[in-house]
């Protein structure tokens, strides 16, 4: 049975579609009552035009390898290899409301990858899932430490990183490292990629699937809770430092939402606030610091 917390507002759809466009050849929201396709129209409304269909032939299928998709889309998605012509593509659909002023409306999102026939011969090939995969790796990964990136935490993916339970109860812990620069000047940046990386490794070892790490950029790092209370929060954060510990020392600032909001200048405010926070203890850390 479908989560009911797949529910989406035509704006956080089009915020959705718009990051999945960046990724597939083809992503559409689809009425399969009229069997039509659904555009999103900026004033919060909808327009319909003809569903083109896929011809020849189409066969369900179960992806047992589909882990980049799962993360963008939740855990049951259904997978299809449907063919146009003389071209094979890679279907992915999944049932989702959106909510509109006159009522809710249940729609299909659907998303396509081409697909050499040469990969699909057989149902257990899963080269598709790993192409897929590496897509996912490239657009959202740090390649140094395999957090997740910037562009990650701009385009809301935590928000979709368990879409089964989108969440609006959101923790940011802000940290970055004491003296990192000094590691970097007087051993190197060899030696400062092996601290980051090994932060990476601890900061993610100390938190759930559902929770989301990123790398700002250099030596900062920032850790999103989904669904805890303050009390949770105040001791993951004194756990991560005291687990930081024997790599580096590091100064925490957070903020806190009981209802997120997908927009830009939300995300910034919570980011600064959580910076802010982080510098006030890193200034406080110095002064007791002896002389």
């Amino acid at each position: 049975m479908e989560q009911q917390e797949n529910r989406y507002t035509v704006s956080a759809m089009r915020d959705l579609l718009k990051n999945l466009e960046s990724i597939f050849e083809m992503v559409r929201l689809v009425d399969p009552t009229e069997v039509a396709v659904l555009r999103l129209e900026d004033n919060g409304t909808i327009s319909k035009e003809p569903f083109a269909c896929y011809q020849a032939w189409s066969r369900d299928m179960r992806c047992r390898n589909c882990s980049g998709m799962r993360g963008l889309l939740g855990e049951r998605p259904s997978v299809k290899f449907e063919c146009r012509r003389d071209n094979l593509f890679y279907i992915v659909s999944r049932p989702l409301i959106l909510e509109l002023s006159q009522g809710e409306l249940q729609v299909v999102l659907e998303i396509a990858n081409q697909a050499d026939s040469s990969v699909i011969g057989r149902e257990e090939d899963c080269s598709m899932s790993r192409q897929l995969d590496e897509i996912q790796e490239k657009v959202y990964r740090d390649p140094l430490t395999h957090t997740f990136n910037r562009r990650y935490l701009n385009e809301f993916g935590f928000l979709y990183h368990n879409m089964d339970q989108l969440c609006r109860r959101l923790w940011f812990i802000m940290l970055d490292l004491r003296q990192f620069k000094l590691v970097n000047d007087t051993k190197g940046h060899l030696a400062g990629d092996q601290v980051l990386m090994e932060v990476a490794r601890v900061l993610q070892s100390r938190v759930r699937s559902q929770d989301s790490i990123i790398r700002m950029g250099g030596d900062e790092f920032l850790v999103v809770l989904t669904n805890c209370s303050e009390e949770v929060v105040s001791r993951k954060t004194k756990e991560l430092g005291e687990a930081l510990l024997p790599v580096a020392a590091a100064d925490f600032g957070y903020s806190y939402t009981e209802f997120f909001r997908q927009e830009k200048s939300f995300l910034q405010e919570m980011l600064e606030i959580a910076d802010r926070r982080m510098y006030m203890a890193k200034r406080q850390a110095k002064c007791l610091q002896p002389t």
